[in-house]
């Protein structure tokens, strides 16, 4: 059975950073989609799903605890990471 998605993404081109603490990232990314539950960040490295990481904007004004759920690797040597947020704060989501 296909599963459906019931909630919204919105495309949102944000800069990220990602790391295992908020004092330490570790890459820079950017957010494909976002929805209130979580985000898709094209990433430069791939990240072990159920690994749990820091993601910050590029401003520091939001900051999202999110555990990796999926790394896909994509033909231009990058990766399609799927974040669901743990804890936030801040709106992720502008539009």
């Amino acid at each position: 059975m296909k599963q459906v998605r019931k909630e919204e993404r919105h495309c949102e081109k944000l800069q990220v950073l990602l790391g295992s603490t908020a004092d330490s990232p570790v890459e820079s990314a950017s957010t494909e989609n976002v929805s209130s539950h979580g985000l898709r960040v094209r990433t430069g490295r791939p990240w072990e799903q159920d690994t749990v990481l820091m993601v910050l904007s590029s401003e520091r004004e939001l900051w999202a605890r999110a555990r990796v759920v999926y790394c896909q690797a994509l033909a231009d040597n990058t990766f399609a990471t799927g974040l669901e947020l743990l804890a936030r704060a801040g709106t992720w989501i502008t539009r």
